[in-house]
């Protein structure tokens, strides 16, 4: 009986560590990249304004396998001629 007490209070403690789940952080504790970056303070490469919302930012351009957003076109356009030019400052 004593078995079985100190067996279920180890599954107990094991199950409320989370399983061996990795710890739970900002950058896996969603399920997709956008709702992570929309919790974190994002500037447009190219003039340095905030992007209020990763997920509504109609512009958008993947450099180097990094998605970047641009608050209007003339941003977006500018990036994409010469992405490093805004990315060495």
């Amino acid at each position: 009986m004593k078995k079985l007490i100190v067996i279920c209070l180890a599954l107990a403690l094991f199950a409320s560590m989370g399983c061996g789940n990795r710890p739970e952080t900002e950058s896996n504790s969603t399920t997709t990249q956008s709702s992570t970056a929309a919790k974190v303070s994002l500037t447009d490469p190219v003039d340095g304004s905030k992007i209020e919302n990763f997920e509504t930012a109609k512009y958008s351009f993947v450099y180097e396998s990094i998605e970047y957003r641009f608050n209007n076109k003339e941003n977006y356009e500018a990036f994409k001629k010469d992405p490093a030019k805004y990315l060495t400052k």
